[in-house]
């Protein structure tokens, strides 16, 4: 774990502000508050002045994996294209079977 006095970086400031934006976004925080908090991430020169801005507030989610599309779906697309491609191909026939 980085020590408390080891200077912040850009990333750790942009994880402060995604934290403060989801806690507002869940009710936590009204707009005042994000407001000074935001305004104080991005001046913060240490981790110490980052931690300070979500003491306050609980740990975020672990962020849901991305949903999976069903195989299903994949099967669906991959139809569609092949039914396009074929009506293209029969079009394309019969223009220069039929001038």
């Amino acid at each position: 774990m980085p020590e408390p006095a080891q200077r912040a970086s850009d990333d750790d400031r942009d994880t402060v502000l995604r934290a403060l934006e989801w806690h507002t976004a869940v009710g936590r925080l009204n707009l005042d508050e994000f407001d000074q908090r935001s305004t104080a991430a991005l001046a913060a020169v240490t981790l110490d002045d980052l931690a300070g801005l979500t003491a306050d507030l609980p740990e975020l989610p672990d962020e849901p994996a991305s949903p999976v599309e069903p195989a299903s779906h994949t099967r669906h697309l991959a139809l569609l294209f092949v039914i396009a491609f074929v009506t293209l191909a029969v079009l394309v026939a019969m223009m220069l079977l039929h001038p």
